[in-house]
């Protein structure tokens, strides 16, 4: 763990351990591979399945006291405890504190601040920012950048010098092609059997994500032994991709919660995490890596280009 101090989500866990009675649960839970994903995770068992048993050696606490606990720290009881769930915002998951690594977390109806500061005060970073503050230091440079002549005409250069390499690699990848179509078929029927048919090891947003890379991989392996050279003037490519982005940006901004997932996903191509790093002076700079080359995936790989600024 990052933390040397006590975590709001230790206590919980705590709190809702029964061992702490003297009850021992075993064979609650296994290990899994996703065969789409490659991902293992944790599965819990039906409870007809557990095994469960009394060591009252164990026992710290009354029932009555732990009955007391569960009541208090039961969701739906409590409103203060009603937080957490899916991303709202357009930068909720994308920043990053620069002293510890942990998230920057929305830490009250207005403002983000460092999680590991706010959930357990192991972190010595305590400044907060506003999240419309936040949002327009960070996307309005991107929004204007994005549309800029001037960065069009980098990003083709840089697009069209990557091209060469990104046509090799599929020409190479298009020998074992066959199989892997056969491959990525099979797995987009199971991807949109699970999608259909509901999924407690994946979200619906994590299970189209999936099935959005798998369609994207077999375009590219449908491509790949096409005419690879890069088109004549690609800025007029860039500048339509630019400006969808952009478009889609400034829906998100808007609040719409669907707006802004996909947003979301689009600024996490193009610019990675954001640290949020803290200065002397009390100010706090925003750290990110602009990627280019996410406009048009199936043109180059990722080329960067630094950038930040004070927020």
């Amino acid at each position: 763990r990052r933390c040397g101090s006590w975590m709001g989500s230790g206590i919980r866990a705590m709190l809702r351990n029964e061992r702490y009675t003297g009850t021992v649960h075993w064979n609650t839970s296994e290990w899994a591979k996703d065969p789409d994903t490659g991902k293992r995770s944790r599965r819990m068992r039906p409870q007809s399945e557990w095994i469960t048993h009394r060591d009252e050696t164990l026992r710290i606490v009354s029932d009555e006291l732990f009955e007391r606990a569960q009541r208090r720290t039961r969701l739906g009881t409590d409103q203060r405890l009603k937080s957490g769930g899916k991303p709202k915002y357009l930068l909720s998951g994308l920043l990053e504190c620069g002293v510890c690594g942990a998230h920057y977390i929305m830490a009250d109806p207005r403002s983000y601040a460092c999680s590991g500061h706010v959930g357990g005060h192991t972190c010595t970073n305590t400044i907060r920012v506003r999240r419309d503050a936040a949002e327009a230091a960070i996307l309005d440079p991107i929004r204007r950048e994005l549309l800029a002549p001037k960065r069009v005409k980098q990003m083709a250069q840089e697009i069209a010098r990557l091209y060469a390499e990104k046509a090799r690699a599929r020409h190479s990848r298009s020998i074992r092609a066959p199989q892997e179509l056969q491959d990525l078929d099979a797995r987009l029927a199971r991807l949109r059997d699970r999608l259909r048919r509901g999924d407690p090891d994946m979200t619906t947003d994590e299970l189209q994500a999936a099935i959005e890379r798998a369609e994207q991989m077999r375009r590219e392996l449908l491509d790949s032994d096409r005419n690879m050279a890069p088109p004549a003037n690609i800025a007029p490519v860039l500048s339509r991709a630019a400006a969808l982005y952009r478009k889609q940006i400034a829906e998100g901004l808007d609040g719409d919660t669907q707006a802004a997932l996909k947003a979301r996903l689009i600024l996490r191509d193009l610019l990675g995490k954001i640290r949020l790093a803290p200065e002397s002076d009390g100010s706090l700079w925003a750290v990110y890596s602009m990627q280019p080359a996410a406009l048009l995936r199936s043109a180059a790989g990722a080329g960067t280009d630094g950038s930040g600024g004070r927020i």
